[in-house]
């Protein structure tokens, strides 16, 4: 055997010594990997039994009374608990089977038992009297071994509820009282200035027109309430301002016959416009949203002085400034015109 043939021996011998100890490392390596899977399929079987038993549990139910009596329309209430009757409790729910016409709620529908709650039992008006069974049970991880039975008895009567009382009713007599007596004064004081005082008409109707220009003015600008619900009356006194404004400065020309005719017009406008603030009095504010929104509303919008929920003092005071001194207004105009025409 000559040199070569010695170490290709040596190679081949070392060779197959290794893959020899993979082999056997690979082989062992299996073996320890399925005893490890038995071991725990093993051990997995043995807890199976005892899992199972720790999840399965039995509840019970009792009620605070078995028989109730509730009138059609009407509820009751009974008290109910729930406690473990066997194994470990890992939580239910309760329901109830009640017949056509009967619901029953629970105020604490689910829990872990032991718990407890209420059990509200409705009977609607078309329920027929007569006896009637709920069964109420518990499901879920601890259901009960049996479902607590609860008798209901539907007498004929009725539920009725009883009406509200009256409401009381103050009367307010503020409106009616400020506004009585403007309408007065509009009326009494068109007829004196009409008739009486010839010589101060002038200096009379110069005031109660500026009077009246400045209330108007501020109606106009701070009646957001007429602004906006009775829009056609706010328009009548700005038509108001106007018309007057131009007849008043009509009653300096130098012709007679055209101050004459201005006066008249002044008297008719000023008492068309008394006229007007009476019949929204009256009749509550027609031909506005605000119309029929309580039963005086017109009184208490134009009079009110606070004491309504739409009125306010400052507008109050506008308006009853305002009837008091159209009925002056007219009634110079109108006895200067007549003064003019002897």
């Amino acid at each position: 055997m000559n040199f070569n043939s010695v170490l290709r021996s040596i190679y081949y011998d070392s060779v197959i010594s290794k893959d020899r100890n993979d082999y056997n490392l690979v082989f062992i390596f299996y073996s320890m990997k399925y005893s490890i899977l038995l071991i725990v399929l093993v051990i997995a079987l043995f807890m199976l039994p005892m899992v199972s038993s720790a999840a399965s549990g039995t509840s019970e139910i009792t009620l605070s009374t078995t028989s109730i009596s509730i009138p059609r329309g009407g509820s009751s209430t009974v008290t109910y608990n729930v406690k473990l009757a066997s194994g470990n409790t890992w939580g239910t729910s309760i329901s109830a089977s009640a017949p056509s016409g009967i619901s029953v709620t629970f105020s604490n529908p689910t829990g872990d038992p032991p718990f407890s709650g209420t059990a509200t039992v409705t009977v609607a008006k078309t329920v027929s009297p007569g006896t009637y069974t709920i069964e109420i049970s518990a499901t879920g991880d601890d259901p009960s071994s049996s479902p607590a039975t609860l008798s209901v008895t539907v007498m004929n009567t009725t539920v009725t509820t009883a009406p509200p009382p009256a409401p009381v009713v103050h009367v307010n007599y503020i409106p009616f009282i400020v506004g009585g007596i403007a309408i007065a004064l509009f009326v009494v004081f068109l007829i004196i200035f009409s008739l009486f005082l010839p010589a101060y008409s002038k200096p009379i109707r110069y005031v109660t027109y500026t009077v009246t220009l400045i209330l108007s003015m501020y109606l106009i600008t701070y009646d957001h309430v007429l602004l906006k619900y009775a829009y056609s009356h706010w328009l009548g006194l700005i038509v108001y301002l106007l018309l007057s404004t131009i007849f008043f400065g009509l009653t300096f020309s130098s012709s007679q016959a055209l101050k004459r005719s201005s006066l008249y017009l002044l008297t008719v406008g000023n008492i068309l416009l008394g006229l007007l603030m009476i019949v929204d009095t009256v009749f509550g504010l027609p031909y506005s949203s605000l119309h029929n929104v309580t039963t005086n509303v017109g009184w208490d919008y134009l009079f009110g002085y606070g004491t309504t929920s739409i009125s306010t003092v400052g507008i109050s005071l506008a308006f009853t400034l305002l009837f008091i001194f159209v009925g002056i207004y007219a009634g110079v105009s109108l006895r200067e015109a007549r003064v003019l025409k002897g």
